[in-house]
């Protein structure tokens, strides 16, 4: 044990050229590789996390372009909801207003029936009345009556006239 405490100035020398010189090699052939083949790999790091950013970023202007396409498509289905709409509203009163017209021409053309019917009516009984007032009048002339007889004659008269 004693003699790896001791001090040889030959050993150190060649424990430390040893050393340096694996240290040359160790540069030479791996380390200067290694820090390559390290600066490529944060190159490619450092791509990708742009890569990434960007991606997120179109990302980000899709979803809000997206969002406003979804926004417009509602306002669209909103603006063609309300047409229909009034669109129904116009067709109801129109066939509103086309019923009551209609209405109102078969009102009035009853109503015009109703009084040509009774005009032909009046006509018929004025007709009828002056044939009567001259059968009785033509009676009355025929025969001299009383005034009891021309009573009983009006009474006749107004029964045609109510049977007719």
């Amino acid at each position: 044990m004693e003699q790896l405490v001791r001090f040889d100035p030959g050993l150190i020398f060649w424990t430390w050229t040893t050393f340096f010189i694996v240290l040359a090699i160790l540069a030479w052939k791996a380390w200067r590789p290694m820090i390559r083949a390290l600066e490529k790999r944060e190159a490619r790091i450092h791509n990708a996390l742009e890569a990434a950013d960007k991606a997120r970023q179109e990302s980000e202007e899709l979803t809000a372009k997206v969002q406003e396409d979804i926004r417009q498509s509602r306002q669209e289905a909103q603006q063609i909801l309300a047409n229909a709409r009034s669109a129904a509203e116009k067709v109801r009163i129109d066939l509103e207003d086309a019923a009551k017209n209609k209405a109102d021409e078969l009102i009035t053309k009853a109503h015009e029936q109703i009084d040509a019917e009774r005009e032909q009516a009046l006509r018929e009984i004025r007709a009828t009345v002056v044939d009567l007032s001259l059968s009785l009048a033509g009676k009355v002339l025929e025969r001299n009556v009383t005034t009891e007889d021309n009573k009983k004659l009006v009474e006749e008269s107004l029964r045609r006239i109510g049977k007719a």
